[in-house]
């Protein structure tokens, strides 16, 4: 689901009205990439902010208060009704699927060293 959500926002052509609805989608494919990595890890996490905390202490390295900034910006836009402008919600969106890409590449080495 994360991928087929990644691909849906990249492949659609965001502009000022639709920008704050698929920010949060965004933030949904990089969250549900970390709750598999807590799955992995033996956790089952349920709060956002547990995700961070949690992983933050298995991987210190990656990005983890971008993390917090996209929880923050999501839950604004889906409990505020707060609107972004397009040229910060497409720097969102890029800088959460790097951040994601970062985490599936340790993923990966994970799994080479298996």
């Amino acid at each position: 689901m994360s991928g087929i959500k990644e691909n849906v926002v990249k492949e659609t052509v965001l502009d000022e009205n639709n920008i704050s609805a698929f920010v949060p989608m965004a933030y949904d494919s990089l969250r549900e990439v970390l709750e598999a990595v807590c799955i992995m890890n033996s956790y089952k996490v349920i709060s956002h902010i547990c995700i961070e905390k949690l992983l933050e202490t298995i991987y210190p390295w990656l990005r983890w208060h971008d993390f917090d900034r996209f929880r923050y910006i999501r839950n604004s836009i889906n409990y505020y009704g707060k609107k972004i402008e397009i040229t910060q919600g497409k720097a969102i969106i890029k800088n959460m699927f790097s951040l994601k890409k970062d985490i599936l590449a340790v993923l990966d080495n994970l799994l080479l060293d298996c």
